[in-house]
């Protein structure tokens, strides 16, 4: 397996654990707040799958030892600096041990009366066809999550988007589990080994946008993405959010970045037009 690299940082483990047939990834900026209850959420929707929970601290100002406290049994890792979503996630996966892993935003709670039975979310990947499993992610006030799984993006869908008539909506709002192109890492279940032959997160993004090149090049090898809506998983947003300004810059170029890898210099630039037009 081919794994990237962690982009520098202190490493401090906190708590080890043994072998787990899950690993449950949550990356911290500016979320300890949120953090106890998506952790004890997780150890009481999950205790049939008991799984190893690996958090990864990106701000140097909280050392997370009240939660060390609270769950020892949680495996920390903390950096000296915020190395974006996708390196950190890819430092913890390198440190996992479970088979499946599981990326969590900690802003996030499994709520057992809500997600039915949690195991016919993990048995999904017992299918060799499918390569990640995404639940349905609902917002503080229980609606579905606008933009959290969709259909492949290209210059035509930012048009449609920016009138209203975004073409991955049907797919965010079925109640049935279908294929799509993408699914929000905010909460994304992937094999680890096809998450290392996959090459990871790819870490030039540092927010935004890496969970959709994953799952492209998941599905590059054939695999499937599947959205079961049946598992659910609120999604409070903006946990670990800076500026509204900042925010829409990272967004911004990580958005550039995925069109040029994948759609080419050409579309990039109308991109950037089509960008202004909107404004």
């Amino acid at each position: 397996m081919s794994w990237p690299q962690p982009s520098g940082g202190r490493i401090r483990i906190l708590k080890m654990q043994n072998s787990k047939k899950l690993s449950v990834i949550i990356v911290n900026f500016r979320s300890e707040h949120y953090l106890h209850k998506c952790l004890a959420s997780v150890y009481n929707a999950l205790a049939f799958i008991d799984p190893e929970i690996i958090i990864v601290n990106n701000d140097p100002e909280a050392g997370l030892e009240e939660i060390a406290k609270i769950f020892p049994q949680a495996k920390i890792i903390s950096h000296q600096k915020n190395s974006g979503f996708g390196a950190a996630s890819n430092l913890g996966a390198q440190n996992a041990q479970g088979e499946y892993l599981f990326f969590l935003n900690p802003d996030t709670e499994i709520s057992g009366d809500l997600s039915g039975n949690p195991q016919n979310f993990f048995k999904e990947l017992s299918d060799e066809r499918t390569g990640i499993v995404a639940p349905r992610l609902l917002d503080g006030n229980g609606k579905t999550q606008e933009w959290s799984v969709g259909a492949e993006v290209g210059l035509w869908d930012i048009i449609r988007n920016n009138l209203g008539f975004p073409k991955s909506k049907k797919i965010w709002e079925s109640s049935e589990k279908i294929d799509v192109d993408w699914a929000s890492g905010a909460a994304l279940l992937i094999k680890k080994d096809l998450f290392g032959r996959a090459g990871g997160f790819d870490e030039k993004f540092f927010m935004y946008f890496e969970d959709m090149d994953l799952c492209r090049r998941v599905r590059q090898k054939n695999k499937r993405i599947v959205y079961f809506p049946d598992f659910k998983v609120k999604h409070f947003c903006g946990g670990s959010a800076t500026g509204k300004k900042e925010q829409k810059e990272s967004f911004y170029r990580s958005q550039d970045y995925f069109f040029e890898k994948h759609l080419g210099k050409t579309q990039t630039v109308f991109l950037k037009i089509l960008r202004k037009i909107f404004k």
